[in-house]
């Protein structure tokens, strides 16, 4: 009986042992399966990243498995790791050349890759196996287009519907192929039926809806979006296409009780609150959409959907770094999303970070090349940077969908203009004011081009237009002043000025241009009263500052000035303004180091005055400072005041000292133009950094604009024996 039980617990110990083998150990081909289902579990879930780990597991666990690397291929290309998938799924293939679901799946790899030829002789091994097979004839029809031979693809298209009509997604193709060939029609048609097939193909709806826009029909649009929407709530797929595409719709009030109603039944339920956060933003009801998306945040930190929410809250209040950092990770996750890269370019031109802009943008505009947002932006930033053709290049297709566009018309005459098309872009101005009488831009570049005409009348009238309409718009205000002076009437200029005072918030600026009108004039006295009126009123107003210590330089009054502030300061040591005045002044005795003395001491009351920050770098750089301390000083300075064109010239002359060209090339433009090229430091600064980037032409034409200006600035010398040697290579 012993010997019995001892058998009966060898049997137990041995069949424990064979079940922990198989369980803990044992073959290749076990430990890959446990490792694949793991990975497949993980998906199911949602955990991307986890489902990765167990796919790499299952592929080292067994090393020739082909479908262990397919596996692993089609995680990564989820994640956007096509360059990892692409070597998986050739070892996959070549670990079984019959392998059709690899085969297929690395040649979609080659077309992105533009590899025409390696995807080609992919299709023809899937030919050979099977000529009618859904790989085959898809890959067929993604060939044909790379190979821009639309008609062909359709006719692979419509062979994969023929055998299998249930295809909903194959007509939403053939729908886009029609798009692209101009036949809006069949495109509809197409979409429709895929909804027959399919009417929860909410791609369908989607696609029909930007048809609709695309060609004017703003209601059916949102009635498409509409249904999607009832018809699947809770579909990743359809988040933000309604607030990123449609925002205007009248019917997001139904919208938002539907998405309230699912949450009352489920509470948990994640997509409702992405949708309800999206329509809170698209609603401008911020509050009750960072509470959402904080939340969902707070339970899932990864959650892409909800970064590019907060990075669109953050830029709507006017956080474009923020916002840059959650439409960074979206983008990373997302890397197909043209809204992704759209937002996310706008923040990067808010934050002034225009080489990043105008790649993230034109990446949107690659994506989706059909929508029509990216490409104002773009063409806004082109033509800054003073490439008309390119800006042109985007206005010219959006102005073929929307050619009431007033800012596209606006673009475009700028961009006629740069050009030297002068008749072409004052037509288009006036077709813009046409369209929009109450359009202050286009009034303001209608006058612009009749002051550089010598136009006065018609300048200073269509100024007048600008400024009734906007009464806080002084650069109108300004320009007139100018135009008149321009005239020999100083009084003129002066009584004008005065007589907006009353209509305006921006009386600081007011003051300003009177200061301005007087020194014009050369009363000097009487000119400084009125900037110091405009600091009273505005303490950071820096070009008051650089104004008044600019007349005290030209009268050599510095010793006087100084004595005079000090006697202020030591009532009110923390008095900024006196700190600053004292700043220039000591800049102007050419004392820089005591300058920065009372710079830094600006800095240490308020870190981000901008007017001390970056008089504090300009004299590092142009004293023998440290460039890299400078650089610091001057990139705070910028992100506290990125509209400031000083802060953009002082940080692009830095860029420059430390060789930067590209880069000091690209903030000096934008400074240049801020400053209408009206800036003989700018200008010459301008040219200095093209030429040491190897752009003679464009150095050539920067130094002769600066020279061209009949006013002193400290590198007239410089840039005239620098243009002469241009001139002479």
């Amino acid at each position: 009986m012993k010997r019995l039980l001892l058998f009966g617990l060898l049997i137990v110990m041995v069949g424990g042992g064979v079940f922990a083998y198989y369980q803990y150990g044992g073959s290749p081909e076990v430990k890959r399966e446990r490792y694949l289902k793991r990975g497949q579990d993980y998906l199911k879930e949602a955990k991307l990243n986890a489902a990765i780990v167990e796919f790499r597991n299952a592929v080292k666990a067994d090393p020739r498995s082909a479908e262990a690397r397919l596996e692993l291929a089609m995680a990564l290309i989820t994640t956007g790791d096509y360059r990892q998938a692409y070597g998986e799924l050739v070892r996959s293939v070549d670990l079984n050349p019959d392998f059709v679901k690899a085969r297929y799946e690395l040649a979609k790899i080659q077309l992105l890759r533009k590899n025409i030829t390696e995807a080609k002789e992919n299709l023809e091994k899937l030919k050979g196996r099977d000529r009618n097979a859904f790989e085959t004839r898809y890959l067929a029809s993604q060939v044909a287009l790379a190979e821009k031979a639309p008609e062909k693809a359709l006719a692979e298209l419509m062979e994969i519907v023929k055998t299998d009509p249930q295809k909903a997604r194959i007509y939403i193709e053939i729908g886009q192929i029609y798009l692209s060939m101009n036949n809006p029609k069949s495109a509809e048609a197409a979409f429709r039926k895929a909804l027959e097939v399919n009417p929860k193909a909410s791609a369908a709806r989607v696609a029909l809806a930007r048809l609709y826009a695309t060609t004017g029909d703003q209601t059916k649009a949102e009635d498409e979006l509409i249904l999607a929407t009832k018809v699947d709530p809770e579909n990743e797929n359809l988040l933000h296409i309604l607030g990123v595409y449609y925002a205007s719709t009248h019917k997001i009030k139904e919208l938002e009780n539907l998405y309230l109603d699912l949450l009352k039944n489920k509470p948990d339920s994640i997509v409702g609150k992405k949708r309800l956060a999206e329509i809170y933003l698209v609603t401008q009801k911020l509050n009750e959409s960072r509470r959402l998306t904080e939340e969902l945040l707070k339970a899932y930190p990864g959650d892409i959907d909800a970064h590019f929410t907060r990075g669109r809250l953050n830029l709507l209040e006017n956080n474009p770094v923020k916002a840059i950092d959650d439409l960074s990770v979206f983008v990373r996750g997302a890397p197909s999303n043209a809204p992704g890269y759209y937002f996310l370019g706008l923040a990067q031109k808010s934050a002034n970070r225009i080489g990043e802009a105008k790649k993230s943008l034109s990446r949107a505009a690659e994506l989706s090349p059909k929508w029509l947002a990216p490409r104002l932006p773009l063409a806004q930033l082109y033509i800054a940077g003073g490439d008309a053709d390119l800006a042109l290049e985007q206005t010219q297709r959006l102005l073929e969908f929307q050619p009431g566009n007033v800012t596209a018309l606006l673009v475009t005459g700028a961009a006629r203009l740069k050009k030297g098309e002068v008749e072409k872009a004052i037509d288009l101005f006036k077709k813009a004011v046409n369209i929009n009488p109450k359009s202050v831009s286009a009034h303001m570049d209608i006058a612009a081009v009749y002051g550089t005409q010598r136009r006065y009348a018609d300048a200073i009238n269509e100024y007048e237009r600008a400024l009734k309409l906007d009464p806080d718009l002084i650069d109108a205000l300004s320009s007139i002043c100018q135009l008149e002076i321009a005239q020999g009437n100083p009084k003129a200029a002066l009584d004008r000025a005065e007589a907006h005072l009353a209509k305006t918030k921006n009386r600081a600026l007011v003051y300003q241009v009177m200061g301005q009108v007087k020194l014009a004039n050369k009363e000097y006295a009487q000119g400084i009263d009125l900037l110091h009126k405009a600091i009273e009123l505005d303490p950071n107003m820096v070009s008051a500052y650089f104004l008044i210590g600019n007349t005290y330089a030209a009268q050599r009054q510095f010793d006087t000035a100084i004595e005079q502030y000090e006697i202020v300061l030591k009532k009110n040591p923390k008095t900024i303004p006196v700190l600053m005045t004292l700043g220039v002044l000591y800049d102007n005795k050419k004392e820089h180091q005591k300058a920065n003395e009372y710079y830094q001491r600006i800095l240490d009351i308020n870190k981000t005055f901008s007017p001390a920050a970056n008089n504090l770098a300009w004299n590092y750089v142009q004293n023998g400072g440290n460039l890299d301390i400078a650089l610091g000083i001057a990139e705070k300075a910028r992100e506290a005041n990125p509209n400031d064109p000083n802060l953009a010239d002082t940080l692009g002359w830095i860029y420059y000292k430390k060789g930067v060209y590209s880069t000091a090339i690209e903030v000096l433009k934008e400074a240049n133009q801020k400053f209408q090229e009206r800036n003989p430091t700018v200008l010459y600064h301008l040219g200095m950094s093209y030429r040491k980037g190897g752009d003679k032409r464009s150095a050539a034409e920067a130094l002769s604009k600066a020279l061209a200006y009949n006013q002193p600035f400290a590198w007239r010398e410089e840039a005239s024996k620098t243009l002469s040697e241009i001139k002479s290579k």
